[in-house]
């Protein structure tokens, strides 16, 4: 074998050796995408609602809304919780869609809403006391989409969905705001206080009447309409009292004289 016949395997050896380094590189660099990307995924993959125990959703300002399972319902910071907004959630997780690693390094969390004084946290604890934490930064490329990553990760996914919607409820919305609610049908005399003054309206029939004269059917209407659903708009804060202008006293009683509510 002649010496340039020599250098050329040896060329060629070289030249498949380099082009072996550097395909194994890029799929390295390929996988490690893909687990980023995977780790997302297998959070939302392996939710079951049925075995979370807990929630904790950590605002930018630090506020704290959290959820605990007891029994057999949810309570939101120890109050009743909202079933609509809870399913809400459930419904954001499940019809999620994770997409591709858009940003590798912590520089770009800001401008994200990723950095851990810009950011809300949704943290995950099931039965067994696994525990996930989600960062959901800003609104995403697409709507509804938003930036996330895990809270020990640097990479950032784009989660197509609505999410960041879900997360960033208030707790007023989280809260159950039913006042109270009443069989309408057993209702047979209502009194209603206005200030000092008393009215009692009785049920005759299909008709209410008062001082034996018949009530306004639309008044009625409204009257017992608030009786079967009352729910308040908004929740005071520890810090706020309720006004003491137009109060009124409603007491609904069946055919017996019991007070219904």
């Amino acid at each position: 074998m002649s010496k340039q016949t020599l250098d050329k395997i040896i060329k060629l050896f070289l030249g498949a050796t380099l082009f072996w380094v550097l395909l194994s590189l890029f799929n390295n660099r390929d996988q490690d995408s893909n687990a980023v990307n995977n780790s997302i995924k297998e959070v939302f993959a392996d939710f079951d609602s049925t075995t979370i125990k807990s929630l904790k959703i950590t605002s930018p300002d630090g506020g704290i809304t959290e959820l605990t399972f007891l029994s057999d319902t949810w309570e939101v910071n120890g109050y009743s919780s909202e079933a609509t907004s809870l399913r809400k959630l459930w419904d954001a997780i499940d019809e999620n869609d994770v997409g591709n690693v858009v940003a590798n390094n912590a520089e770009n969390h800001r401008r994200m809403g990723l950095s851990l004084d810009s950011t809300w946290a949704l943290e995950i604890i099931d039965t067994d006391n696994h525990q996930s934490t989600i960062l959901v930064g800003n609104s995403g490329p697409i709507f509804p989409s938003v930036f996330t990553r895990l809270l020990d990760q640097n990479e950032v996914v784009v989660v197509s969905g609505t999410l960041r919607s879900a997360v960033t409820q208030s707790l007023t919305e989280w809260r159950n705001k039913t006042i109270t609610t009443t069989d309408t049908a057993a209702v047979k005399s209502i009194l209603l206080e206005y200030g000092n003054e008393p009215y009692r309206l009785e049920r005759s029939d299909t008709t209410w009447v008062m001082d034996g004269e018949t009530v306004d059917a639309a008044a009625m209407i409204g009257i017992t309409a608030e009786l079967s659903h009352l729910e308040a708009t908004g929740i005071l804060t520890e810090n706020q009292t309720p006004s003491d202008l137009n109060r009124r006293r409603i007491v609904a009683m069946d055919d017996s004289g019991k007070i219904l509510n």
